[in-house]
């Protein structure tokens, strides 16, 4: 495009362009590289008057589109120009353009100016677009996606409104992943726009998306407690819709389990009695789920409700109830445990019950309980007890969880299983102690190099005392430290004492360690040590900071701003290492 006639339709100086638009008129319009018109110029920068003018010159402009296909409208809707898109669409009406109207025209993408204006949330333009071609239906573009589906997807709810109540017929279904303006609303939890597509077309709410999900399911699994509330107040029957596949799907009762949403299971509960009693594809029940994701809350208000009491029994498609799931889970719900319909004998298709996979999972502190209340109750099983035999869980003598399941399968056995047991537990338990020394005496090890490194140092410091010494022969504080006066050195002094002295003694119980671990049944003794030694060691190192701090306090104490700076950068190490256990806390 020529310089002159790019930078007039820039700045709207209309007296620039006559004769250049005349001559474009026969040997075809100036573009620029994008392919945009003098017209499309003036759009972007917002100029009317300009635009009006150009117009009439040269109205077949009107409908001139860029690379992207792009019509000025498309332009000036995208950016907001309320004036330009009034002048634009006041030229199609004086010349009767209806063959092929302006606003239905459509760039690269699918979309037409009325995209283009709710995307970019210009109100007065969709107010313009939409008064203009009330008839058109604005279907989607190539993304799918429906000027409808872009307000409430956004929260631009003004827009929709407009279009509900402008548009005879607009189009509203087939979005992208199948999903319905209300979809939209709902994912982005809209609540405004939620409550407007309802009250215009509530049949919305049973349109399934891509993946077999209609808008109740996602109400659900936000907890938008009023959103359920009034699709259910309209149909009952939304509640027990499958979402999901046909070979893998669950229902909402599930997803408010699976989220932990008391409040919604409370609610759904409450409309919907029955709905408790809906399985997912594998056939389990909410109390199922909310065992799976270890949602307590949601196992004790289901458990609390009368409704559920069939559930805790139930088994799915592998013969497991909820307490077979809690046994693998690794959790401890009492409630569950203890409730009358779970003190049966429960095999699952595995002939297992929930104490058989307690038993073969890994021990854990909640585990250790579960398998103590399960015990107590008696609920073993005698199809597979050749497997109960080879659990982990059984090697340890000590345990009193452990004792106690031994005792309850002692008489389920004859005097020769017994015997046989007896010998295998013995013999895991002397090995288990065996392995819990050698593991504490690798950990001595650690202590001692670390002991002797301090006392190595400490012995140094104390033997060269910061400062120096009293060098002159005629003073009679010859071979004495120099600051000996100062409180700082006394206390670098003192400190230093107290550090080499406690790594001494960790030294000392380290010893006493391997001495005691050459003894039998000595496994407390050596783990009370080690905890003791490890005791002594802290302190040891907290004297040696202290020593640090103040030796170097007594020697920079004539810089006093320094000082307080060393002192400080060295206490650093003590408040940095209390952050580091308390972090640490988290993830044991």
């Amino acid at each position: 495009m020529d310089p002159i006639l790019f930078s007039a339709a820039m700045r709207g100086n209309i007296r620039d362009v006559y004769y250049n638009l005349i001559r474009d008129e026969e040997y075809g319009y100036q573009v620029t590289p994008k392919g945009n018109t003098v017209l499309h110029v003036a759009a972007l920068y917002g100029h009317s008057h300009f635009v009006a003018e150009v117009l009439k010159i040269s109205p077949a402009m009107l409908c001139c589109q860029n690379k992207k296909n792009e019509t000025a409208l498309h332009i000036a809707a995208n950016e907001g120009h309320t004036e330009v898109v009034r002048v634009l669409l006041a030229c199609v009406e004086d010349h009767h353009n209806t063959s092929d109207k302006l606003t239905r025209m459509t760039d690269a993408s699918g979309d037409t100016a009325l995209h283009k204006a709710v995307r970019s949330q210009h109100l007065d333009v969709v107010k313009l677009l939409v008064k203009e071609d009330s008839e058109f239906e604005f279907p989607p573009n190539h993304a799918q996606e429906t000027p409808l589906y872009l307000a409430a997807e956004s929260g631009f709810h003004d827009a929709l409104i407009i279009i509900l109540e402008s548009c005879n017929n607009p189009t509203y279904a087939a979005g992208p992943s199948n999903r319905t303006p209300l979809h939209a609303a709902v994912i982005q939890e809209h609540k405004d726009c939620i409550r407007s597509l309802w009250r215009w077309n509530k049949p919305l709410c049973e349109e399934p998306d891509l993946w077999g999900w209609n808008s109740l399911h996602y109400a659900v699994k936000l907890g938008l407690k009023d959103v359920v509330s009034d699709m259910l107040g309209w149909k009952k029957s939304l509640v027990y819709l499958p979402a999901g596949s046909e070979n893998d799907w669950t229902t909402a009762i599930h997803i408010a389990a699976c989220e932990g949403d008391v409040n919604m299971i409370k609610k759904l509960l409450n409309d919907c009695p029955d709905c408790c009693d809906t399985l997912n594809s594998n056939n389990q029940n909410a109390l199922h789920i909310a065992v799976l994701k270890n949602q307590d809350r949601v196992v004790h208000i289901l458990l609390g409700s009368d409704k559920c009491d069939s559930h805790v029994d139930e088994p799915d498609i592998n013969g497991n109830t909820p307490l077979h799931l809690l046994a693998a889970s690794g959790n401890h719900v009492p409630e569950l445990i203890n409730h009358p319909r779970a003190k049966k004998m429960l095999f699952n298709k595995e002939n297992q019950t929930p104490l058989d996979i307690a038993l073969s999972c890994k021990v854990t502190t909640k585990k250790e309980k579960l398998m103590e209340d399960l015990s107590s109750t008696g609920r073993f099983g005698k199809r597979d007890f050749e497997v109960k035999k080879k659990y982990e869980y059984m090697h340890n003598s000590n345990d009193e969880t452990a004792t106690g399941v031994k005792i309850q399968l002692s008489d389920e056995m004859g005097t020769g299983d017994k015997m046989r047991l007896r010998e295998d537990d013995h013999d895991k338990a002397k090995r288990a102690d065996q392995t819990i020394i050698e593991t504490t005496m690798k950990v001595a090890e650690v202590h001692i190099v670390v002991a002797t490194l301090i006392m190595t140092v400490t012995f140094a410091a104390g033997i060269t005392l910061p400062g120096g010494f009293e060098s002159d022969p005629d003073s009679h504080n010859q071979g004495m430290a120099i600051l000996t006066s100062k409180t700082a050195f006394r206390a670098f002094v003192v400190s230093d004492a107290i550090a080499f002295t406690l790594s001494a003694v960790a030294i000392f119980i380290c010893f006493l360690m391997a001495n005691a671990s050459t003894g039998p049944q000595h496994t407390k003794l050596i783990q009370n040590l080690c905890n003791l030694a490890c005791i002594f060691l802290c302190l040891s190192m907290l004297a040696v900071v202290i020593a640090f701090a103040t030796g170097m306090f007594a020697t920079l104490s004539h810089s006093l701003g320094l000082a307080i700076t060393v002192c400080f950068i060295g206490c650093l190490s003590i408040v940095l290492y209390f952050l580091v256990v308390i972090y640490s806390c988290k993830y044991v």
